[in-house]
């Protein structure tokens, strides 16, 4: 009995120092806190149409100061009742939709955002969300908060793939009870960490810091997990719709708050994902150029790609070689990620130009 007591305390020691090692180390490297009083027109593009968008959305998108403003520390999307015409068309809703599409992309990492939605009241839709680039749904999305003005006491979070996706009613979607959410301002983020030789792809979604659901890449099958490649963040607030629903007039105006958008990424200074006998060797600072040299176990054609920290892919190179030298001497100074893949391994490594 004393020798299965001590085999399990030394299982749950090991269990425990392996999480404790996995805990990243979350530093924000970008952030939008929406001080002044004009939106950064470098990281956000509003919309301007009036499309439905899909989902039978009644609003048109403005950029105008009546719909989309930035003031008193915060971005301020306000939602009306009124009759709005572009060209020989009218709608009789007016909101604002702002993203960093093409601007500003991200790759891993978390993403949170403080958040004051709209209170109670019929037809209202506002989302904190994200796409990745591509045809929808196979670049993937994910709503890390949607609120239905209709069920104020309560918000949700969806995830659409390829195969899983509200096209067919099968997207992965998870409902949170809070009453009177609207009252305050909260915090919505997620936490999401790439696919390795060891472990599985995770997105992990939290509110005010308490995770409360977690998508894996094993949720799906390999060639339906889009999270892989870069998204970006869109914030705007619907009116109707498949979500809004039947809309009541006498609601309006409405008005989303977003205090602040950050990004951070883990700053631990190599992520391992192979052994430490199996990583390749590389100077994690450099002036000009990058050398890499290849243990056995990257034998054959190996993908390198270069990352910034806003998740924008700057060099994509394959060799066959057993060392490789990887051309940074256009870059910016600043951190920068490289991943290198070949069948069965996958290694990253986060490297520094002086």
């Amino acid at each position: 009995m004393k020798i299965y007591r001590i085999i399990i305390l030394f299982f749950l020691i090991t269990v425990i120092s392996g999480l404790a090692k996995a805990q990243p180390n979350w530093q924000m490297v970008w952030s939008d806190e929406f001080n002044g009083t004009t939106l950064d027109n470098t990281i956000w593009a509003p919309t301007n149409a009036g499309t439905g968008f899909g989902n039978k959305e009644l609003q048109y998108y403005s950029s105008r100061p009546e719909n989309l403003k930035v003031e008193n520390g915060n971005l301020v999307i306000t939602s009306l009742s009124e009759k709005y015409t572009v060209g020989t068309t009218s709608w009789n809703y007016t909101s604002a939709k702002v993203s960093t599409q093409n601007l500003k992309s991200f790759l891993y990492g978390k993403i949170e955002a403080r958040i004051k939605l709209p209170g109670a009241g019929n037809g209202t839709w506002p989302a904190f969300w994200t796409l990745g680039y591509g045809g929808w749904p196979a670049c993937g999305e994910l709503d890390i908060c949607e609120f239905q003005g209709s069920q104020p006491n309560q918000y949700q979070s969806n995830i659409h793939t390829k195969d899983y996706n509200g096209t067919n009613g099968t997207n992965f979607h998870n409902i949170q009870p809070y009453t009177n959410i609207s009252d305050s301002f909260h915090i919505w983020s997620i936490e999401w960490t790439p696919t390795t030789a060891t472990a599985a792809g995770k997105i992990k979604f939290f509110f005010d810091g308490v995770q409360y659901w977690t998508f894996s890449s094993l949720s799906v099958i390999s060639a339906d997990y889009p999270f892989t490649t870069p998204i970006y963040v869109i914030l705007n607030l619907a009116i109707g719709g498949t979500m809004g629903g039947t809309v009541d007039n006498a609601i309006f105006p409405k008005q989303m708050l977003v205090d602040y958008v950050r990004y951070y990424q883990d700053a631990t200074t190599g992520i391992e994902e192979v052994s430490s006998s199996e990583k390749p060797n590389m100077k994690t600072v450099f002036n000009d150029n990058i050398k890499i040299d290849f243990p056995s176990v990257f034998s054959g054609k190996k993908l390198i790609t270069l990352i910034d920290i806003n998740g924008k892919i700057m060099v994509n190179k394959s060799t066959d070689d057993s060392s490789f030298e990887l051309n940074g001497s256009l870059l910016n100074k600043g951190m920068y990620l490289v991943k290198i893949e070949t069948e069965g391994k996958v290694f990253t490594q986060k490297v520094i130009k002086n």
